[in-house]
């Protein structure tokens, strides 16, 4: 009979394969996939309304619109309410431009901002201004006012 004086090579993959299992399942409890998933979206949205803003107000200029406090510009077929040439932070505004399917978000019209429309992503179950996870779109409130987009990602 012979004596062992260590472990065998399968024993040390199972005990390799044990722990590798364990590292992943501790991983995805400190990674957190859903946020960053959530933040990216809404700062990629952001981006997309400054766009639609700027090419919006640049219509207006061309059409002559710009310096009104309020008109409806036609894009592409489609009756744009604006505000100092930007679009406005109503449904008939800003919401019309982003085209933000309804399961994906959540958007509502403002009650702390008047002319401000605000998205936050459906998998927050609270209100946006609560949980601090939200994107906000502030109308322009003047000739020389861009409009205000923030984000607030802090408690996504």
């Amino acid at each position: 009979m012979r004596s062992s004086n260590g472990f065998t090579l399968i024993e040390l993959v199972v005990v390799i394969i044990i722990l590798a299992i364990l590292a992943v399942v501790a991983a995805s409890k400190f990674v957190n996939f859903r946020t960053d998933a959530i933040v990216s979206t809404m700062e990629g949205m952001e981006t997309a309304m400054q766009s639609a803003a700027t090419l919006t107000y640049s219509k207006a200029a061309i059409a002559g619109d710009e310096k009104l406090e309020t008109t409806i510009l036609d894009i592409g077929g489609v009756d744009v309410t604006l505000a100092y040439g930007y679009p406005d932070g109503t449904e008939a505004g800003i919401d019309l431009l982003m085209n933000v399917p309804e399961g994906d978000w959540q958007k509502r019209r403002s009650t702390v901002y008047s002319g401000a429309w605000v998205y936050w992503h459906s998998q927050i179950e609270e209100d946006a201004g609560k949980a601090q996870c939200y994107l906000r779109y502030r109308q322009a409130t003047s000739i020389s006012a861009r409009p205000i987009i923030d984000v607030e990602t802090s408690g996504c």
